[in-house]
């Protein structure tokens, strides 16, 4: 088993190579920037929120619809799930990031909120992060509430809960923009075997990226 690098390895100018210095109070602008400049993956991740954002209207509109009825339940489960979404929500997806950090062997995680940009992180404390464990990482809420909400609405179809699950599975889609924009950075750089770091106290993540021989 290799040894895990350290960001004193990384700053050894013979082996890595400084890619890119992000600021954390910058982070929103760094997002942005590599959905503006990365075609492929942001394509079609455009594509499926957008999918998300059109079954979302159908959902809420039939919902209304049975309320206009007398079926209560479905709107109300629509409403649940908004609610859920813009509080419970956002600290499962960021405990999950925190679950796949430590499965990858990252240990002393610490969790951050920028209240102006409304940003909320979770991140390993100056430990350095291979290629495929920043993959993994950054993967893994979209897909295990994407299979958990697909799973139970499907289960629940013919219940007013499934509108729960449905709203849910939709609202989730716009919470993992951050991190197909992270997939994207690495993406634009295919040629480079890039890891990165965190340092909470500058406020700063570090990518490197190995120099070939």
């Amino acid at each position: 088993m290799s040894r895990k690098l350290t960001p004193e390895d990384l700053q050894n100018e013979n082996e890595f190579t400084l890619l890119e210095e992000v600021s954390h109070f910058h982070l929103k602008e760094f997002i942005v920037e590599q959905i503006q400049n990365e075609k492929h993956l942001i394509k079609a991740y455009s594509v499926y929120q957008i999918s998300m954002i059109v079954i979302l209207f159908v959902t809420v509109i039939k919902a209304f619809m049975l309320s206009s009825h007398g079926l209560r339940l479905p709107l109300y489960n629509v409403g649940y799930a908004i609610l859920f979404s813009f509080t419970a929500l956002i600290f499962i997806h960021e405990f999950i990031h925190a679950v796949a950090y430590w499965l990858t062997g990252s240990r002393n995680l610490k969790f951050g909120v920028l209240w102006k940009k409304f940003l909320f992180y979770v991140l390993a404390d100056k430990q350095v992060i291979s290629p495929g464990a920043f993959r993994f990482v950054a993967n893994a809420p979209f897909v295990f509430v994407k299979v958990i909400t697909l799973f139970f609405t499907i289960y629940c179809w013919h219940s007013p809960a499934a509108y729960f699950f449905l709203t849910i599975m939709c609202i989730h889609s716009l919470f993992c923009a951050g991190d197909m924009a992270m997939l994207a950075f690495y993406r634009q750089h295919p040629d480079k075997e890039i890891y990165n770091y965190d340092d909470p106290e500058r406020h700063v993540t570090f990518f490197y990226f190995r120099k070939k021989n």
